[in-house]
């Protein structure tokens, strides 16, 4: 059972309404919910369109977790953080997160297969916050159906908090601030357009190179290439992002790092988690003190 509780207000509300607000479930999480008779209400199934009274106990069981249809490997990952509900990695630059087109194996995903076989867990591979094929840094997987959707509302409620590291070209004036640029998401032709979604990243200047700019950044909201869009949009592209930038001799991808993760204590008790900068952002460390 991932949720119980008793309606204790006098006036009805509809139930949907009630376990998207109360109990943070998403949408699309409740229509699987009520397909599958997993909602009740006095002990019976619930419809979508039942309302509520005072008194009205309502449960809400969990999906049954079933094996990974993905092809484990044993590769290596570099674990941060496992409990019963999550894992967490560092994933490294360059590694598809999961299976996407012709892409079957070598991802990821693979490898958090291969570990849940070896601890004889029957839990699908489930990617909380997906980070870009050229990003590396830390990354979510829950274990449950019931895990995901938690990690999934408290990254939406800003109950976790993801911190990025950026190595852009050119000096930033200001040492931090906000930009606050909308988004348009039409995949292969993403960028700032006043039609476009709300986006949303503040950064702080960590440290100043010779034509370069060392950046702390947090995500605000989570637009598909948000940091590297809107860094690009402000004439500062990620090193190494031939896609909103140019390429870079030093490094084959973008100078995007996913190095911090703090968990509201309110909700989880998991310490700040961190991941150091990958070694291959040292050559370009070298190259920008001495030009």
């Amino acid at each position: 059972m991932i949720y119980e509780a008793v309606y204790s207000e006098t006036e009805p509300m509809a139930l949907q309404e009630y376990l998207r607000h109360k109990a943070q479930i998403s949408g699309r999480s409740l229509r699987q919910y009520f397909f599958k008779g997993l909602i009740e209400v006095n002990h019976r199934k619930a419809h979508s369109a039942a309302k509520l009274k005072t008194g009205d106990r309502i449960r809400v069981f969990q999906l049954k977790e079933s094996a990974s249809p993905l092809t484990p490997e044993a590769l290596p990952i570099t674990i941060v953080y496992e409990d019963d509900q999550m894992l967490v990695l560092n994933k490294p630059a360059m590694l598809p997160v999961h299976p996407s087109g012709t892409i079957t194996r070598g991802t990821l995903a693979n490898r958090v297969a291969y570990h849940y076989q070896t601890k004889h867990l029957p839990f699908k591979v489930r990617p909380v916050n997906r980070l870009d094929h050229g990003t590396s840094g830390l990354i979510i997987f829950a274990k449950t159906a019931a895990s995901q959707e938690k990690l999934s509302q408290a990254i939406q409620n800003h109950r976790i908090q993801r911190i990025y590291y950026g190595l852009v070209q050119g000096v930033f004036t200001q040492d931090d601030g906000i930009i606050d640029l909308p988004i348009l998401q039409h995949p292969g032709n993403r960028r700032v357009d006043p039609k476009g979604q709300p986006a949303v990243t503040h950064f702080r200047v960590m440290q100043r190179y010779h034509e370069a700019t060392l950046l702390e950044l947090a995500l605000e909201t989570g637009r598909t290439h948000q940091i590297r869009i809107h860094l690009s949009h402000i004439g500062h592209p990620l090193i190494g992002d031939k896609t909103y930038g140019k390429p870079s001799p030093y490094l084959n991808h973008p100078a995007l790092h996913a190095g911090k993760l703090i968990f509201d204590p309110a909700i989880f008790n998991i310490p700040e988690l961190t991941a150091p900068l990958p070694d291959d952002w040292q050559r370009l460390f070298n190259m920008l003190e001495n030009p």
